[in-house]
């Protein structure tokens, strides 16, 4: 070449030196690259920087050798040839001499033949999927495909951290691990990584397990329900409870309780002494007792505050005993003062307990007149004033003592102090002497219950005939029962109530009016309940009750009737009358009763017909006179004539069940129309 072109160098300044990476992936090393060899590949037709391995690459694909490696399909016994340039690969990438997951000719025609896959998303919530691939599903040892995130899921799973959060359990300070997966849960149900899950941590969740709920009793006395004490409640008791201590279990009500207080509210009550007009606050809790009873309705008889501090200044005084000449006492108590202070009453009139025995243990004596010789009555009350010193034993019957006065003139007799207290007087004498059947007192009408009747504070007589004395057994009379009614009904708001049994069998109202003056006037009763119908009718003979007649009967029966309305005018103007009507009955021809008179049909229809029409009479009369009526012939048969003679013993007197119904109905009646206002009015 022409010396003159030495100035412009080798073609190979052309190409500048360079450094390549080395064409083995993974590995970091690089080659120099000069500008003549790089003008030398060109030359050959090569690119100008050909890729290359690195010497030290180089000297290790000279010691590598082509291997045999087990195909990676299961259960696939053939092999594929992993050649030394893949093997210096797997190296340069750090994997040693471990052979990479391979196929043999025959799996790799397969997988050629497959098709890829869509598969759900893990995550729950998460409507994405992802691919499984031919190559991953000739991989799998069961055909089935793993369980794996979609790419939007891994993607989000990559920018979430793990997060502590504090214990949900209250007082306790420890915290649990939200971890990223359970995040991604969190966003893809739709939530907000703001508000984060509350769970327990590690050690509250390890004592929650050996928990379990218990069945609790109802804090409310007398409530069998339950209520129930979950192991959550438990846990926080236990967080809460210092160390070494052991948490005091909850007083918690049942459900039924609890919405029973909630829906009742508080109330004013009326103060349950009379003349007081002050209320007290039946609370709910008091509620709450009271429905374990079985009765919230009504509410309990009880004193209002300025009673019960009345009460509590009150203390028990002895007051003389009323009998003249003795000199006994009897307890004046706390309660009966505040009752009468009420009311503005004095302090009552009673007897000591010995003249009361006295007068239990004395019976009336039969004594001979001294001058006449007719036998008269002394009475144990006179009996008493005599041993007391007051009275001398008497000698002349009354009528010789009258005309034995009315020899003497008499001195001016002083004024006979007003009694304050209530005291019955029996009359000793009166037209009932001229009757046998009403000579002696009522059955039920004894000593026992005349004394019941003076220390009652209400006062009611029961007059009539056999349906209303209930033969000899006083317990289960109609008129007991209806004073064990009552009582339970009216105690608390009027102390003491008694219930006279008047009733005398076979009496009629003609003799009823005979015996008014001896067995009612001198109660002076708050209410008289009064029946004779049964004795009107009974008392006929049957002859006599054919139609042509049995209108001049009941002629006479209306004017017994009116005449012992007219009676009704001594009675004190706070008495209140009821009149009612016996039961039907089934009387027997020829007087004979069976045993089976409910089937027999010998019923005399002339007797039956005769006690319906007194009854229609009652009926009206007692509504002309506005008088309250308990009509018992109707009530028992509303059901059917079968029904009311279920109800009934015999042939006229009623069983148990039917004196139950009747003792239901009388108390009814009582209440409707305030039958005791009488007591506020005396």
């Amino acid at each position: 070449m022409s010396a003159r072109f030495d100035n412009f160098g080798s073609l190979g300044d052309l190409f500048p030196e360079t450094e390549i990476k080395c064409r083995i992936r993974g590995c970091k090393n690089t080659i120099h690259i000069s500008g003549e060899e790089a003008m030398h590949n060109l030359a050959k037709g090569q690119a100008s920087r050909s890729e290359k391995m690195c010497e030290q690459c180089y000297q290790l694909f000279l010691t590598l050798q082509d291997k045999e490696v087990p195909c990676s399909k299961p259960g696939c016994t053939a092999t594929w040839t992993w050649n030394r340039f893949q093997q210096l690969e797997n190296a340069a990438s750090g994997y040693g001499d471990t052979p990479p997951k391979g196929f043999c000719t025959a799996c790799r025609e397969e997988i050629r033949e497959g098709s890829d896959l869509e598969q759900p998303c893990r995550m729950r919530g998460c409507k994405n999927t992802w691919v499984w691939s031919r190559r991953m599903q000739m991989q799998s040892s069961d055909g089935k495909p793993p369980r794996r995130l979609c790419e939007d899921c891994f993607q989000t799973l990559k920018k979430l951290e793990d997060r502590e959060l504090p214990c949900r359990v209250k007082g306790c300070e420890n915290t649990f691990v939200w971890n990223k997966y359970l995040q991604l849960e969190h966003l893809r149900e739709g939530k907000s990584l703001d508000h984060p899950p509350r769970r327990m941590c590690a050690s509250c969740l390890s004592k929650f397990q050996g928990l379990s709920n218990s069945t609790e009793p109802c804090k409310v006395h007398g409530c069998k329900g339950t209520w129930v004490y979950s192991a959550y409640e438990q846990l926080e008791s236990l967080i809460s409870c210092k160390e070494g201590e052991t948490p005091e279990k909850p007083s918690r009500m049942c459900k039924e309780c609890f919405d029973f207080f909630n829906a009742a509210q508080d109330q004013e009550v009326a103060c349950k002494n009379r003349g007081c007009d002050k209320t007290w606050l039946w609370t709910r809790s008091m509620q709450l007792g009271f429905r374990q009873k079985g009765d919230v309705k009504r509410p309990p008889f009880r004193m209002c505050d300025d009673c019960t501090s009345r009460l509590k200044s009150l203390s028990d005084i002895e007051e003389p005993c009323q009998i003249r000449g003795c000199k006994g006492t009897w307890t004046y108590r706390p309660e009966d003062q505040l009752r009468d202070q009420l009311l503005g009453r004095k302090a009552p009139q009673k007897t000591c307990k010995a003249c009361q025995e006295f007068l239990g243990s004395h019976e009336a004596m039969e004594i001979a007149c001294g001058r006449c010789g007719k036998v008269f009555s002394w009475s144990s009350q006179e009996q008493l004033l005599c041993s007391l010193g007051v009275f001398d034993k008497p000698e002349l019957c009354a009528d010789c003592v009258q005309k034995e006065m009315a020899e003497i003139r008499p001195p001016e007799a002083k004024p006979i102090p007003k009694e304050d207290k209530y005291t019955i007087r029996i009359p000793q004498g009166g037209v009932w002497n001229e009757d046998p059947l009403i000579r002696e007192w009522p059955l039920h009408m004894c000593r026992d219950a005349i004394a019941r009747m003076e220390e009652a504070a209400i006062r009611i007589v029961c007059f009539g005939d056999e349906m209303t004395s209930c033969g000899s057994d006083l317990s289960k009379s109609w008129p007991a029962l209806l004073e064990q009614r009552l009582q339970e009904r009216y105690g608390q708001e009027y102390g003491k109530i008694a219930v006279l049994n008047a009733g005398i069998p076979g009496c009629t109202t003609r003799l009823g009016c005979r015996r008014f003056a001896r067995d009612v006037l001198p109660f002076e009763p708050h209410l008289l309940i009064v029946s004779f119908a049964f004795s009107d009718t009974r008392m006929q003979h049957h002859e006599s009750l054919k139609k042509e007649n049995m209108a001049e009967h009941l002629e006479r029966l209306s004017a017994d009737f009116d005449q012992m309305c007219a009676l009704f005018k001594q009675l004190p103007t706070y008495c209140r009358s009821l009149f009612w009507l016996p039961n039907p009955v089934f009387p027997q021809q020829d007087g004979i009763i069976t045993p089976d008179w409910r089937e027999n049909g010998r019923i005399d229809e002339n007797a039956r017909n005769f006690f319906e029409a007194h009854l229609r009479q009652i009926r009206q009369k007692c509504r002309n006179e506005s008088f309250p009526l308990v009509d018992g012939r109707a009530l028992f048969e509303i059901a059917g004539m079968q029904n009311a003679m279920r109800w009934m013993e015999n042939w006229f007197q009623p069983n148990e069940i039917g004196l139950n119904n009747f003792v239901g109905w009388f108390e009814n009646i009582i209440q409707s129309e305030n039958l005791l206002q009488g007591a506020q009015e005396e």
